[in-house]
């Protein structure tokens, strides 16, 4: 099970990394953000790659509760605990994010693009819940990174300072958290939300 949740992971970190980069676009402009999405669907969006995203996130979230299960009573330290509560947030947001997706594509027949996700935070009150969502879910990545990373090197004996280590790392998974949040609402250059995704508010 520990095999398969890494296996996994792993797949789907590489898309996160190149899809966390395409929103840090957003800080130039949402056409920017946009030129670059069309470029990285050509690879992610064809049924291959889409379904095989989906498979490896349905066994994210199944093998993580499992483990969950048999290690939430053998938690050493705080970085034990960060590791697991972190990932039970991605576990929670996997499933909420790719069910807004295929929600937006298939039920509200929009392209899921910049604006489907700038709109949630720009029109109040959706902003009080999708902030903190999408910040902490950028950031539980990052953490669920550094635990690891940290636990792995530990492992290894690499004479490095794995606590600092995961520490940095979690200051650059916050930084990057805060900079898309503020390319979706244009902080640094202004956003006017098309009609045809603020209509979807009502």
């Amino acid at each position: 099970m520990k095999k398969v949740h890494y296996f996994s992971g792993l797949f789907i970190t590489v898309f996160i990394i190149f899809h966390l980069g395409n929103h840090l676009f957003a800080l130039i402009s949402p056409e920017k953000h946009i030129e670059v999405m069309d470029l990285v669907r050509v690879v992610y969006r064809n049924i291959v790659f889409e379904s095989l995203l989906i498979i490896a996130c349905i066994v994210q979230v199944i093998s993580g509760f499992k483990l969950f299960r048999t290690k939430r009573n053998n938690l050493v330290d705080g970085f034990d605990k960060l590791h697991i509560y972190s990932g039970l947030y991605l576990a929670f947001f996997l499933v909420m994010h790719t069910s807004a997706i295929f929600g937006g594509r298939l039920y509200f027949g929009v392209d899921t693009n910049f604006w489907f996700g700038a709109m949630v935070v720009n029109i109040f009150p959706l902003p009080l819940f999708y902030g903190p969502y999408y910040f902490l879910g950028v950031f539980s990545f990052f953490t669920h990174i550094a635990c690891i990373h940290r636990k792995r090197v530990t492992e290894l004996g690499w004479n490095v300072p794995a606590d600092t280590h995961a520490k940095v790392i979690m200051v650059i998974g916050a930084i990057v958290g805060l900079l898309i949040l503020a390319g979706l609402t244009g902080f640094f250059q202004g956003l006017t939300i098309p009609d045809e995704y603020r209509n979807l508010m009502g």
